[in-house]
């Protein structure tokens, strides 16, 4: 049995911990000192996207999650660090969660004439509170920044207490009180209508005050040529009006550009986390009310990087002609030239970075932990990047599960130990999305959508596994053992129905390319875990050039499941009238906006409801289900079957250890989590057996026997 030092051991863990981090969990050392410009590895030669992300250009950085968005964004932030320039990083997910509804402010709204109703007035507080918040996380950020790196400098320039340069950002904040806010919804009740529409609305000339008696900086209503780009209802148009100009943010980027001038800084860096995050209302307010107006008005003062998802992005007035956007994913960053090239370069990257986080926490040799005699290096990287689709994170959870089942064991790690990790990752982390979601605390047919996503993935796993045993085509049937059939292809209109599995890791975008008949399809990959647990040989063959176009052989065609998923599960129906449209009448509803031609008021709507699992769902009970942080802690706690603290689940679950404090408080009076027992004065979070019993049993699926 191989000897695997405790000194390789402790350097394999620490290495695999790292790459596991979470948002904006720092890269530092045990004396705090920052590791990431150590540890970062460009995904692309001479660090282009570090140098893009550097530029004075409002940058849009899109990667599923896991891609390294906010390693991307510490390591820029401490370039601009070192080069004495300031920057302020926003969480934009945990800020929308800590926003509160002042219960008091509410009932005194909903007490004035002609006022909206209370879920639309909470609504509209929950929103000013979420911006509200954004801005003074920024004047903190900007803050801190300069008193621990600039201080010398704006000493030097301006003397006295840094808080002194503050004082006019506290005063315009302070500014915008609950009665300014009132004045403002009640002079903009009065003139209040209802209009579904989607539109642009140009408002020139408006001008006067508002906030009678109030201190400090007032709120103008004097916007010249204002450009409101919306859709949905007119009450959300408005709503973003009134925020604009309770914030009076021209006023707001003057005294800041003023104080950033004191300190001799012309520009501002500031980096927005988890924007795709929001829900969808909250994203269009947060980019028409605050985003847009910064980006556009500060005069070259404010430039944006801003972490998304990809397909999840809404630009609302920002130009999208004069702003840079980086894919992170790996056909966005490799598919330049063949599918060969590609995978050379993400091969490569896997390479770069583990060997770097290796080297770094004191591995000694790289032979030291993986079997290279045997498995042969190169194709151990291979797999590698199969298993993870040079994902940082997805890495890191394979190394980890690699060193749970081999290094401590003495064994090295070798092509079957990379194998069962992917197959434990799927299982553990991927697989249980559709058997959490049974319990989701949303409508039957918003479970319900979810779950046709699942018929959708079964069916595109029955064709792999046919595929195994396929003979028509020449190209297969030449093949020696079984052939691989781990990749498909569609029309690249079709796109669109397969983005949130993708979103989710079940399949990955792996090329664009023209078939055989000369057609452009999009070609994915299933989830190499899923393939290890399927029996799907993954990959293609090698050897002949003809292999290059494999995956757009005719029998990997899989339009077809697709048409039939629309046929079967989409259904079209007017928000207004409720008639239902056949699917064939959607093109002509496209052209006219989804407008229904039966009432000609209400707009069509496309909803996927699973006919296969409805049984399944109707038999959960109403009783038992739960928000989606809920289910997520429930589930983090019990894949990892040990006491967890707060800060530890937030880290799986994308969100702040508040949350999860405020939320096992509810879990913990279902009798679902246990939370009475401490550790070093922190609170330890368990599952109850009523928890296993209820939700975490059978979350993992059998395999149909071959």
């Amino acid at each position: 049995m191989p000897n695997i030092s405790e000194r390789n051991l402790k350097a394999f863990h620490e290495a695999a911990q790292s790459l596991k981090l979470y948002r904006r969990a720092e890269l530092s050392d045990a004396r705090g000192e920052s590791l990431v410009e150590h540890l970062y590895v460009d995904p692309l030669p001479n660090d282009h996207v570090l140098q893009t992300m550097l530029k004075s250009n409002t940058t849009f950085l899109v990667g599923r999650k896991g891609t390294g968005k906010s390693t991307v964004f510490q390591r820029a932030q401490h370039e601009l660090r070192k080069a004495g320039k300031a920057s302020a990083y926003i969480d934009i997910k945990t800020i929308y969660e800590s926003s509160q509804v002042d219960p008091g402010l509410a009932a005194k709204l909903s007490a004035m004439p002609g006022a909206m109703n209370l879920d639309e007035m909470e609504s509209l507080l929950l929103h000013r509170a979420f911006l509200a918040a954004m801005i003074r996380a920024i004047r903190e950020e900007i803050k801190s920044r300069i008193k621990v790196s600039l201080w010398q400098k704006v000493k030097n320039s301006v003397g006295g207490s840094v808080d002194d340069l503050f004082e006019g950002l506290d005063a315009l904040l302070e500014a915008a009180d609950a009665d300014r806010f009132i004045s403002v919804v009640s002079t903009r009740l009065v003139e209040e209508r209802r209009q579904d529409s989607d539109e642009v609305i140009n408002k020139q000339g408006v001008s006067g005050k508002v906030g009678a008696g109030a201190t400090g900086p007032e709120a103008s209503l004097a916007f010249e040529d204002q450009t409101s780009y919306t859709f949905g209802s007119e009450r959300e148009r408005q709503f973003a009006d009134i925020l604009v100009r309770v914030f009076d943010i021209k006023s707001y980027i003057l005294q800041l550009k003023e104080l950033l001038n004191r300190v001799g800084l012309t520009q501002l860096f500031v980096f927005v986390d988890d924007f795709s995050e929001l829900p969808p209302p909250a994203m269009q307010v947060v980019v028409d009310a605050l985003l847009g107006p910064l980006n556009n008005w500060s005069e070259e003062l404010i430039k944006f990087k801003i972490a998304a998802y990809p397909g999840r992005i809404y630009y609302g007035q920002i130009d999208k002609t004069k702003i840079d956007e980086i894919s992170l994913d790996i056909y966005s960053l490799y598919g330049t030239a063949d599918i060969a090239g590609m995978e050379e370069k993400a091969v490569d990257f896997t390479r770069r970075l583990i060997t770097r986080r290796l080297e770094h926490f004191g591995v000694q040799a790289l032979g030291d932990v993986f079997d290279t005699r045997r498995s042969g290096g190169d194709e151990l990287w291979r797999q590698l990047f199969f298993a993870t689709m040079a994902n940082p994170r997805n890495i890191g959870y394979v190394l980890y599960f690699m060193y749970e089942s081999n290094l401590i064991y003495g064994q090295k790690i070798n092509l079957a130990s990379i194998r069962d990790a992917a197959r434990r990752y799927y299982e553990e982390k991927i697989e249980a999305y559709f058997a959490m979601n049974r319990f989701l605390h949303e409508s039957f047919d918003e479970r319900s959508s979810i779950f046709s996503l699942k018929e959708l993935l079964d069916a595109l796993v029955i064709r792999a596994r046919e595929l195994r045993y396929h003979t028509t085509s020449a190209v297969m049937r030449d093949l020696e053992g079984r052939p691989p059939t781990s990749h498909f292809h569609v029309a690249t209109q079709m796109e669109a129905l397969l983005a949130t599995l993708e979103l989710n890791f079940f399949i990955t975008k792996y090329y664009v390319m023209s078939d055989r008949d000369g057609r452009k399809v999009t070609v994915y990959a299933l989830n190499y875990g899923l393939c290890q647990k399927q029996s799907i040989e993954f990959g293609r063959p090698e050897g002949k050039r003809e292999y290059r176009l494999y995956y757009v052989e005719r029998v990997f065609d899989v339009t077809a499941i697709l048409q039939e998923y629309v046929r079967m599960n989409q259904e079209i129906v007017c928000d207004s009238c409720g008639h239902n449209f056949d699917h064939e009448a959607l093109p002509a509803l496209q052209m006219f906006d989804m407008l229904c031609p039966e009432c000609r008021t209400g707009k069509c709507v496309i909803t996927n409801l699973s006919k296969k699992y409805e049984a399944t769902l109707r038999e959960i009970d109403p009783e038992l289900l739960l928000p989606k942080v809920e289910l997520g802690i429930l589930h983090t706690l019990g894949t990892e079957e040990r006491a967890l603290y707060a800060a530890e689940v937030a880290g799986e679950l994308d969100c702040s250890y508040q949350l999860v404090g405020k939320r096992a408080v509810n879990l913990a009076e279902r009798g679902l989590v246990d939370r009475d027992k401490f550790d070093q004065g922190r609170r330890e979070l368990r599952v109850t057996e009523l928890a296993q019993r209820t939700y975490l049993r059978d979350l993992v699926e059998d395999v149909e026997p071959d």
